[in-house]
C-alpha cells in the first residue's frame, strides 16, 4: 500500500481514483440517503463549517516550498487557499450561529471558495507531479505530495473537505428551502 501513489515521469498517475471515488460516493450518499440526510440535519451547520479549521495547516505547503521540497506553482495557491479557508472557518461558523438568516450568503460563498481552492490545489498538484501527463517540467517536481504521509492530504483530507462543503451547502439549501415554504394555518 505504501508507495501506491508515488509519481514517476514514465507512469500514469493513479491518485485521481483515491480522490474522485470517495467524493462521488459521498456526494451521492449526501444527496440520496435519508439516513445520511438525517445525520446532516442533526449536526449543527456551525460544526460543519468550524471543523475545517484544520485547513489552516496548509501552511505546511509553504514551509515545504521554503525548504525547496515543493514547487511554488503548487505550494502557493494550495497553501494560501487552505490557510484562508481554515482561518475563516471559525469566523464563518460563529457568524452563522449568531444570525443564520443574515449569514447564509457568507456560508455559501465560503463553501464555494473552499471547493474552488481544493480544485485549484488538485489541479496544480497534477500538473506539477511527475507523470506521463505532466505538461511541463517544474523544479522541484511535486513528488513529495504523492509519497506517504503527505499522500494522505489528497487521498483523505481533500475528499473529506469537499464532502464537508457539500454537506454544509446541502444543509444550507434545505434550511433556505424550508424558510421559504409558507406555513398554512389550520382553522
Amino acid at each position: 500500500m505504501l508507495g501506491m501513489f508515488e509519481a514517476e515521469a514514465d507512469t500514469l498517475p493513479s491518485i485521481q481514483y483515491a480522490i474522485g471515488l470517495p467524493i462521488l460516493v459521498g456526494a451521492l450518499l449526501i444527496w440520496r440517503s435519508s439516513l445520511i440526510g438525517e445525520i446532516i440535519d442533526a449536526v449543527p451547520q456551525s460544526w460543519l463549517i468550524g471543523v475545517q479549521l484544520y485547513r489552516a495547516l496548509g501552511l505546511i505547503f509553504l514551509i515545504l516550498y521554503a525548504t525547496g521540497s515543493l514547487p511554488g506553482l503548487f505550494a502557493w495557491p494550495a497553501g494560501l487557499g487552505d490557510i484562508l479557508v481554515g482561518v475563516l472557518a471559525p469566523v464563518v461558523a460563529i457568524a452563522y450561529a449568531r444570525a443564520p438568516q443574515q449569514n447564509g450568503d457568507i456560508v455559501s460563498a465560503w463553501n464555494w471558495f473552499g471547493i474552488g481552492d481544493l480544485v485549484v490545489a488538485v489541479g496544480t498538484g497534477f500538473v506539477t507531479a511527475p507523470s506521463l501527463l505532466q505538461p511541463f517540467a517544474v523544479e522541484p517536481a511535486n513528488q513529495l505530495i504523492t509519497n506517504f504521509p503527505l499522500s494522505l492530504i489528497p487521498t483523505f483530507l481533500v475528499p473529506l473537505s469537499i464532502l464537508l462543503h457539500v454537506a454544509s451547502l446541502t444543509k444550507l439549501h434545505r434550511a433556505t428551502s424550508a424558510a421559504e415554504i409558507p406555513r398554512t394555518v389550520l382553522i
